[in-house]
């Protein structure tokens, strides 16, 4: 079995700090990255609001399409391999789109970039993550969602290469910039092998008779199991809501405040950062209380704060009412990351958590997909983004109640953490 010297470090720590590098390299570059071009495409080819999120809203769903063979390879073959192919994936994506002259050409890149994040992404990153650590699994997860947390960063350097370069070059080095970086830094991203040397969550154990032990903390249930229960069904359900809410803001926020607030590209493009920097106040603040709390309780309490935000938004007069309310938005968002694959971890297990997982990601996302589509539609018949923010923030009240009352799927766990543990070592 290979092994790997980092002196006292925990290795799940040295994981966390990669995985959160590679999740600002490659997802940000996507998630946020490509906001600053929006009205650029719509302004040079005459595409519709509604047309164009469409695209946003496919890099969302085939993200959700090829979350579950990501989640399936993770578990076969490890981090490593598939990041490498997601950055490969994702560079040519970015690179093709850099060439589109038409709208399916468009939708074609934006369908290659999206599998490629799939497999570079934080769901790599997340899977990985959840090997490492139990008790303190939420806290890790916050801190690998960092990466996301800064992506603002490159929704500035990208609105200020649009503006010098134009988007053609803007995304030849946005390829360029994910190539390099994510193939660097994927040498260090990989899941726990079996019989790693040190403790999991890189603290001791309580071995005396009856207590854990890392022996007995490698359960899960399968996906076609985990499916089927109540649980999986509500907290997915309730993820949609989120999706949909949190996705239209984070697609339409500069296009948003170009066209309605009045913000220069430059000046939209900056407010991203504002938007992730918030965001680290719900994924460090609400993903360490998930680890001390009811983790469905605490995304219970992010979906409502989500939604004040949009109400706000809805009712914003000026620039800084606008922020308020995006400033709302933000910690309910970045709560989600870290809290909802810790929840699911700690659900249904980490054995198997790369199925599982990825069957949420690829359901809860199409939430995601619909959000931009229906307020690109809402803008074109309205002219404004007033009863788009009303319907995201009611779309997102309708999720509280669904994390509420997603309960431990109890009556699984004697036939599989039960049985697991009992197995001789």
């Amino acid at each position: 079995m290979r092994q790997r010297s980092f002196g006292n470090a925990y290795e799940g720590w040295v994981v966390v700090g990669a995985a959160a590098v590679l999740y600002l390299v490659i997802g940000a570059s996507v998630t946020y990255g490509l906001g600053p071009i929006f009205n650029e495409l719509v302004d040079e080819f005459g595409w519709s609001v509604a047309a164009t999120s469409l695209a946003f809203s496919l890099r969302t769903e085939v993200g959700g399409i090829a979350a579950p063979l990501v989640g399936a390879l993770l578990d076969r073959v490890g981090a490593q391999r598939v990041i490498v192919g997601g950055v490969v994936v994702a560079a040519s994506g970015a690179l093709l789109m850099s060439m589109v002259e038409t709208l399916w050409q468009f939708y074609a890149a934006m369908v290659v970039m999206s599998f490629g994040v799939s497999g570079a992404g934080s769901q790599v990153g997340l899977a990985a993550t959840a090997t490492w650590f139990e008790r303190r699994r939420a806290r890790a997860m916050s801190i690998m969602t960092l990466g996301g947390g800064v992506g603002g960063l490159v929704a500035i350097a990208m609105a200020a290469l649009v503006e010098d370069f134009g988007w053609r070059s803007a995304l030849r080095i946005l390829a360029a910039a994910m190539l390099a970086g994510g193939l660097a830094i994927s040498t260090l991203t990989r899941s726990r092998p079996d019989g790693h040397p040190q403790p999991i969550d890189g603290i001791g154990r309580d071995e005396t008779p009856g207590g854990p032990s890392d022996a007995q903390r490698r359960w899960g249930i399968p996906m076609a199991r985990a499916a089927r229960s109540r649980s999986f069904v509500l907290l997915t359900l309730g993820m949609i809501a989120m999706s949909f809410a949190t996705t239209a803001v984070v697609v339409h926020q500069v296009p948003y405040l170009e066209r309605e607030v009045g913000l220069t590209k430059a000046a939209a493009g900056s407010t991203v950062l504002l938007f992730t920097l918030t965001s680290i106040v719900g994924r460090i603040g609400l993903g360490f209380i998930a680890d001390r709390y009811a983790k469905r309780v605490v995304m219970a309490a992010a979906t409502g704060i989500v939604a004040v935000g949009l109400a706000m938004l809805a009712n914003a007069d000026s620039f800084l009412l606008a922020m308020a309310g995006i400033g709302m938005v933000a910690p309910g968002y970045g709560a989600m990351m870290p809290v909802r694959p810790a929840l699911f971890a700690d659900y249904f297990g980490t054995k198997h958590f790369g199925a599982v997982n990825g069957l949420a990601t690829m359901l809860a996302l199409t939430g995601g997909a619909a959000g931009p589509w229906a307020v690109g539609r809402v803008v074109d018949a309205t002219g404004g983004y007033v009863e788009g923010w009303y319907l995201s923030a009611a779309v997102a009240l309708a999720g509280i109640p669904l994390f509420l009352f997603a309960m431990p799927p109890s009556s699984l766990y004697g036939e599989f953490r039960d049985a697991e543990a009992s197995r001789p070592a």
